[in-house]
């Protein structure tokens, strides 16, 4: 009996084991209509829902079993035998995409039900959204406006329209400038835009306000609560642009792409001298090894990442000279990894690796003596920025740079599609922090740090009470209607 019991326990704890163990994992077979733990599935543009909107799905899976490349269907749930779309997922970030699956401009308002399938693993579910009547003030477009350098998109009624002369003469003069930077290297004789720039503008935040792919995307808006400085954003995303237009061979170090678009812009966010902040950032003991960082950029604390990273590049301007720091990052070897990418190519041209290179760098940002605003500008740029995430984080993810929605502009532009990026809708917890993040960067801009100390405690504050659960205050406790004090803004 004794054995008979013991070979049963055995065969319990091997089929678990098989279920459990992240390199056998399976995934239940039996269909269900609630959504299994490990899928989580977001619909764009972000709610609430109306009729009008072109709906996206998201599926995110976070279970131990292989999901790359299994199939996906998406169909109403009416209608299961009608499939409104089918994709894979991705092995990189597991999530299967769903662009503009479904139009709903001829549905009814109500609750909309769709049917996720997984046929070659016997999974299903339904899930479905709320759609609320056509809210009647969605009427925007996009439009498209030519200049020497660039073409403008934006989105008619935003106040990128309002403002589109001035913000033509900034990017002209800015793209200018970021051609003339790299001309400066001997990179080019002639410019190498065949084409105009192309410069996408929406009015919404997503991110800290701009990235990159082949087009430079910008958030452009009165109230910017991001507190980039127009300006700054533009020549940093068209360095991007560039950059990949000319760096065409070879691998390119993240730590090297983003410092070079702070440095040659003149500042992360605002204007401020790199090697300073990083001094500052050493001093005040937030420095970031470079070992720590360079395999994994975008990992690492974003504001101390980027000054760092144009500090880096600034100090080899001054220790190589321009030209030849540009021949040394345009010209970079394959490798397993950035460090050893950045090391392999030290090795060939200095003679020293990146440990060497970053005590040499060290020991030059010791000998400098930052001011005491540029620390405390430093300090609190960091905590103000760690705070804008951790709301995004609690109430809007799809902005958080980790969890974006970012789909592509160029397709929507070509059917039409705005909702993605042409408006969020905003309850009154989303303006009043907001409104106090706008404080903030005015009270930067004013050098203003015991006021930006303030602001930020009122808003941590919030964001404390949301995380406990103990946001049921009524937005009238904690500062609703708001005060329109006028504030800097991004406009040009």
């Amino acid at each position: 009996m004794q054995l008979m019991v013991t070979h049963a326990l055995i065969l319990i704890l091997t089929a678990l084991s098989l279920v459990l163990s992240p390199g056998s994992a399976t995934f239940s077979q039996t269909p269900q209509t609630t959504r299994p733990a490990d899928f989580h599935v977001d619909f764009f543009p972000v709610a609430p829902y109306h009729i009008g909107d072109v709906l996206s799905a998201r599926v995110t899976y976070t279970g131990l079993a292989e999901i790359g490349g299994v199939e996906i269907d998406l169909a109403l749930v009416d209608r299961p035998d009608q499939v409104l779309g089918t994709t894979t997922f991705s092995s990189y970030n597991r999530q299967a995409v769903f662009y503009w699956f479904f139009d709903t401009h001829e549905t009814k308002p109500g609750f909309l039900d769709f049917r996720f399938s997984l046929p070659a693993r016997g999974i299903s579910w339904t899930q479905g959204v709320h759609l609320l009547p056509d809210s009647g003030s969605r009427d925007t477009a996009w439009a498209v406006s030519h200049s020497q350098c660039c073409t403008l998109h934006y989105l008619t009624g935003t106040d990128a329209e309002a403002d589109l002369e001035q913000i033509t003469e900034t990017v002209e003069e800015r793209s200018a400038i970021a051609l003339s930077q790299f001309a400066a290297a001997g990179v080019f004789d002639e410019s190498p835009l065949t084409d105009p720039l192309s410069i996408v503008l929406i009015p919404v935040v997503v991110g800290h306000g701009g990235f990159a792919t082949h087009e430079a995307v910008l958030t452009y808006a009165e109230d910017n609560w991001t507190g980039i400085e127009f300006g700054i954003l533009a020549h940093h995303e068209m360095v991007h642009v560039i950059d990949r237009l000319v760096n065409t061979e070879g691998p390119r170090p993240a730590i090297f792409v983003e410092g070079l678009a702070v440095y040659l812009s003149g500042g992360h966010y605002r204007e401020g001298d790199p090697l300073q902040r990083a001094a500052a950032l050493l001093a005040l003991d937030m420095y970031l090894p470079l070992s720590q960082i360079v395999n994994n950029f975008y990992a690492a604390q974003h504001e101390i990442g980027y000054m760092q990273a144009a500090a880096l590049v600034a100090y080899l301007d001054q220790l190589w000279g321009w030209e030849t720091f540009i021949n040394f990052y345009f010209n970079l070897p394959e490798g397993p990894s950035d460090a050893e990418i950045i090391s392999t190519a030290l090795a060939a041209r200095f003679g020293l690796d990146l440990a060497v290179l970053e005590q040499d760098f060290i020991t030059y940002l010791e000998a400098l003596e930052p001011d005491p605003a540029v620390e405390a500008d430093v300090r609190l740029t960091v905590e103000a920025y760690d705070m804008l995430r951790h709301y995004q984080t609690l109430l809007i993810p799809s902005a958080h740079f980790r969890t974006a929605w970012w789909p592509p502009l160029s397709a929507m532009r070509e059917g039409s599609i705005v909702g993605d990026y042409g408006y969020r809708e905003k309850a009154p917890l989303n303006v009043i922090i907001e409104h106090i993040f706008i404080e903030v960067h005015a009270a930067f801009a004013a050098k203003d740090y015991q006021g930006l100390e303030s602001a930020l405690g009122r808003i941590n504050t919030i964001l404390g009470e949301i995380e406990n659960k103990d946001a049921n205050r009524s937005h009238y406790a904690i500062g609703w209607p708001i005060k329109r004090n006028p504030v800097p803004h991004n406009r040009p």
